[in-house]
């Protein structure tokens, strides 16, 4: 029996860290899958709602890192000047 909870709950992480991933990543469009596969591995709604939060507040937390000069001017090539 143990064997078959440990395939479960390694299901459950992988949906999950597919679902983390996607959502980083801003690929909706599989979503919905995701959702489903983690459903269907016993993912309860709360967990995957924390696992949504705690990918958007990544995304948040990433959005807040200052841009440097050189980092600047190797995306667009006139952002040195406004520095």
């Amino acid at each position: 029996m143990k064997p078959a909870k440990t395939k479960s709950a390694a299901e459950r992480e992988s949906v999950l860290r597919d679902l983390q991933r996607a959502i980083i990543d801003g690929t909706s469009w599989q979503y919905e899958r995701l959702i489903a596969l983690a459903t269907a591995a016993g993912v309860t709604d709360e967990e995957i709602d924390l696992v949504a939060t705690e990918a958007v507040r990544s995304l948040l937390t990433g959005a807040e890192q200052p841009i440097t000069n050189r980092e600047l001017a190797h995306d667009w090539p006139g952002g040195h000047s406004i520095i």
